[in-house]
């Protein structure tokens, strides 16, 4: 699985997704359902140790670089 490595933020949750950071930089999105399903793993290629922030309908991700929003238009 690509999204296997370390995880020091804590998993966060919003319209039917789990969204977990992991410390080398790889976002994984499971579907929230009984059993849970991996929908996809995005490389954001930078490290991650902060908790993602939702507010206002965006996914807000903090790297050791950078600050990342992600939000449907």
């Amino acid at each position: 699985m690509d999204a296997m490595g370390d995880y020091f933020a804590s998993p966060v949750g919003a319209d039917g997704k789990i969204y977990l950071a992991s410390a080398d930089g790889k976002v994984s999105v499971l579907n929230a359902g009984s059993e849970w399903e991996v929908i996809g793993v995005n490389d954001l290629q930078d490290s991650i140790s902060a908790t993602p922030a939702i507010a206002d309908g965006a996914l807000f991700f903090r790297t050791y670089s950078m600050m990342y929003c992600f939000r449907q238009p």
